[in-house]
């Protein structure tokens, strides 16, 4: 997703005018200090190797930082049947306590408790552990909200059950893949049991060093994806919104889960020039096509020089660009390629899905040049849980409010 570097005002992000102003923000598919709240203000390249993330903080780790290196989404569910409510209830404190402790040895470096490799854990290569709950689980504890409901059918889009809704997401990242998959298998070990694991997606990107912040990565169709993420408070209020426009609860965000396929044979047979007209960006340098730059606004009005529209009508970018500033979100895309072929893990923050990913998805499913080659194949929903301070475990407003 691509356009201009922007900072709109507070007002300009969330408020219900802001498209001309927002430009190209939303084109494409689809801690640094003592606290993980602080978004990192140095390079990727400098921090990998010297730096652990803070666990505790105003939000999660792993939601505002730029996307590392690695990625592993684990979606599980929780056995509850058999029990009563108040003992369900319960179960999730505990898990959430559990997480908590664990993620907070895991990210600072040491193993979890009775960890058999702990070791492995000891690199700084600025492991994030992030957690969210479906709607279920929020419907369990009293705290259902509209900001996270069960996303609606879209045009065209085969949903494969194992990449599906499931009670919990933990979300892992790093920039060493050893230290990443290491952290997976420990979490996985103490949930064993008391959850059913549904899926595991592992991604990646570039190597950190190779990505600035706003300008994204190469997918695996060659064409640079998420360039011109919002950045700094624009990002902030964009996943966290305020007191006047604010997500489901403070300091918590609504992660959309997406797994997009792509045909990389039956991309191979279109030449470069059909590949820009699709996209409606070049793949060279993520040029729009109405302009010369990466930084170019997107500009539908533009036309090339035998008068005709610049960008087609259906080019991706087109059907993507926000009509209002409601619709800007933050991507934290993933390329995955394995047995079960190769595409995106679309990991989109937003303070609310139904003003942002909703509305701009139902416009990419009903009119994109890029749906010849793409088919969405998994979908779900998160509540993320706020940050904590030390003491806390994650969640624990939920269980003051549910008893």
């Amino acid at each position: 997703m691509t356009g201009t570097n922007l900072h709109p005002s507070r007002r300009v992000i969330l408020g219900g005018s802001a498209a001309a102003a927002l430009g190209g923000v939303f084109a494409g598919f689809g801690v640094g200090r003592a606290t993980a709240d602080e978004i990192p203000a140095v390079s990727a390249l400098e921090n990998q190797n010297t730096q652990f993330t803070a666990f505790h903080g105003k939000y999660q780790a792993g939601i505002l930082t730029e996307p590392q290196a690695h990625a592993v989404f684990l979606g599980s569910n929780v056995h509850l049947e058999g029990l009563k409510e108040s003992e369900r209830i319960e179960k999730i404190r505990s898990i959430l306590r559990m997480l908590s402790s664990d993620i907070e040895r895991l990210v600072s470096g040491r193993g979890v408790l009775a960890d058999t490799e702990p070791e492995m854990s000891a690199a700084a290569a600025q492991l994030t552990v992030t957690v969210g709950l479906g709607p279920v689980i929020l419907d369990l504890l009293g705290q259902s909200t509209a900001e996270v409901d069960a996303l609606p059918p879209f045009a065209g889009e085969k949903l494969d059950p194992r990449y599906g809704q499931s009670d919990l997401i933990i979300q892992c990242c790093a920039q060493d893949p050893t230290v990443l998959h290491h952290a997976v298998r420990a979490l996985r070990k103490n949930l064993r049991g008391i959850t059913e694991e549904m899926f595991t997606q592992t991604g990646f990107t570039h190597a950190a060093q190779t990505v600035r912040e706003g300008q994204g990565f190469r997918n695996l169709f060659g064409q640079l994806d998420g360039t011109n993420n919002p950045t700094g408070q624009a990002r902030e209020l964009a996943v966290f919104g305020d007191a006047q426009e604010p997500s489901w609860t403070p300091a918590g965000t609504v992660l959309v889960l997406r797994r997009i396929e792509m045909n990389l044979d039956k991309w191979d047979e279109v030449d470069r020039a059909g590949r820009d007209f699709a996209l409606g960006r070049r793949q060279s340098d993520g040029s729009p096509l109405s302009g010369d730059s990466l930084s170019d606004p997107v500009d539908l009005q533009a036309v090339n020089v035998l008068g005709l529209p610049a960008i087609a009508a259906h080019a991706h970018v087109a059907r993507a660009k926000p009509t209002n500033g409601a619709e800007v979100l933050w991507r934290r895309g993933y390329n995955y390629h394995g047995e079960s072929g190769s595409g995106l893990i679309f990991a989109s923050y937003q303070r609310d899905p139904r003003t942002s990913f909703i509305p701009v998805q139902q416009r990419l499913a009903k009119l994109d040049a890029l749906n010849e080659w793409t088919t969405h194949a998994g979908s779900a929903i998160y509540a993320i849980l706020p940050g904590v301070r030390e003491g806390e475990y994650l969640g624990e407003f939920l269980f003051t409010a549910s008893t």
